[in-house]
């Protein structure tokens, strides 16, 4: 298409009563601090003189400011005024406004007091704290000398109070500072000139570096009291440590021997919660050669919650047809009768089996007996049953054995048991936790020797 073509289109866009096109309207203009026309208002500017803007009005120009960003800018001539307040809404607003101390009017929201009268009050307290002794805290006439801000009589007790000091100081520091001793080491005068180089006007003062603070018998007689502290410290000390590595050899060389003894059974338990009314869902006992003795699922009765489900996977449809505690407790009898029963933080298992053996017991109570009486018989029965067990933990020597000391706590902390959250898995880790604090043991048994490095 030739350019005269499209000239002669767009003279025939253009209407008959217009000889140009219109021109595009002009983007509003962006001023900066202090450039703005003095005519222009912003949307609150606006209100403050009762204009509310017009339907579809515009913004004129823009104001940018730094750090705040741009505010829009409004011709008050194309605003529309505002509906005239009521009587109640001017009476609301000019009731916010008014101090409730001196009864103006101010020209900002007032609740307490007004800025004037909070002013007047903290000039008034300024004014009397001046005319306040600081020590007896009575209120004079005039103001007080703002040296010292007291009374005469306690201004006088002070003085009084810094004389006695500063003489005691002096007695202090000329006098050999051993006990009973009476071997003057300087003279009262050198300690007075000392202590009005520092201000008297104190209630301490510092010693001269090159004063002796003792005689010199006193002196051996300090070091040597010194020398004897440090000796029986040390010795505390060695003590101390000695007992440690004993003990650790004692950690080490019983989780071998429980580990060897035919005798220890390990045992765990799954339960419906951390609760003391929890029941158990699964209950497992090992030998310690890792022999599954017992292993079953057990029927708590009770709904098994969801949190517990997701940690240990058992649900309410697995033990909706296993035993009940009651049905296995002979077995379990029989099985830990006579032997050592190991429980990796047995407080819980052992309050999860009382719990479930008062339960038992209490299904077994005499008939003519009370509720009270009842209950009280089945925990005198649970006791009973748990009391001829022997029963030893394995989590605290096992904490001990691995040494991550808590600063906050001042003690090893426990460590978790990695062995799933099932009952069985959970025995053959508390048989990896035997396995490796004995071996250190073992190892010191055929090299001759246990030491500190070799227990952990």
């Amino acid at each position: 298409m030739s350019s005269t073509t499209t000239a002669a289109a767009a003279e025939a866009e253009i209407p008959a009563c217009r000889t140009e096109p219109e021109a595009a309207p002009a983007a509003p203009k962006v001023y900066g601090w202090g450039q703005a026309p003095a005519h222009l208002r912003t949307q609150t500017q606006l209100a403050a003189e009762r204009l509310k803007l017009a339907p579809g009005q515009k913004p004129v120009a823009y104001l940018y400011i730094q750090r705040h960003g741009q505010f829009d800018l409004y011709d008050p001539a194309d605003a529309v005024k505002m509906k005239p307040l009521g009587s109640s809404t001017k009476a609301q607003m000019t009731a916010r406004r008014t101090c409730p101390e001196c009864g103006k009017v101010r020209k900002y929201p007032v609740r307490k007091r007004c800025s004037v009268c909070q002013t007047k009050a903290y000039e008034a307290q300024r004014r009397r704290e001046a005319r306040t002794c600081w020590d007896c805290r009575t209120v004079r006439e005039r103001p007080l000398p703002a040296a010292h801000h007291r009374c005469p009589d306690c201004r006088r007790k002070q003085l009084d109070k810094q004389r006695e000091q500063a003489v005691a100081w002096v007695e202090d520091v000329t006098v050999c500072a051993g006990e009973g001793c009476t071997v003057k080491l300087l003279t009262k005068k050198e300690a007075r000139s000392h202590q009005k180089q520092q201000g008297l006007q104190r209630g301490w003062w510092s010693r001269a570096s090159h004063w002796p603070r003792r005689c010199a018998p006193c002196t051996e007689a300090e070091e040597q009291r010194q020398a004897e502290q440090r000796a029986q410290w040390e010795a505390e000390d060695q003590a101390r440590r000695e007992a440690e590595r004993q003990a650790a050899q004692a950690r080490v060389r019983w989780a071998a021997e429980a580990l060897a003894d035919p005798d220890v059974l390990v045992l765990d338990t799954e339960t419906t919660g951390l609760d003391d009314d929890a029941r158990i869902v699964e209950i497992a006992v090992l030998s310690s050669s890792g022999e599954v003795l017992l292993d079953t699922l057990l029927n708590p009765g009770v709904p098994i919650p969801v949190d517990a489900s997701q940690i240990h996977g058992i649900t309410d449809s697995d033990v909706a047809s296993a035993d009940r505690f009651s049905d296995v407790l002979a077995r379990l009898a029989a099985l830990l009768n006579g032997k050592r029963v190991l429980i990796y933080n047995k407080w819980y298992d052992v309050g999860v089996l009382r719990h479930e053996l008062t339960l038992h017991f209490l299904d077994c109570s005499p008939v003519e007996a009370t509720e009270e009486e009842a209950a009280a018989w089945a925990r005198e029965q649970a006791a009973a049953w748990l009391g001829a067990l022997d029963v030893e933990d394995v989590m605290i020597p096992y904490s001990d054995w691995v040494g991550d000391f808590s600063e906050y706590h001042g003690n090893n902390r426990w460590q978790p048991l990695d062995g799933g959250h099932r009952a069985a898995d959970d025995c053959r880790a508390v048989l990896d936790c035997l396995r490796a604090m004995g071996r250190s043991y073992e190892t010191a048994a055929v090299g001759g020797g246990l030491d500190e490095g070799e227990v952990g």
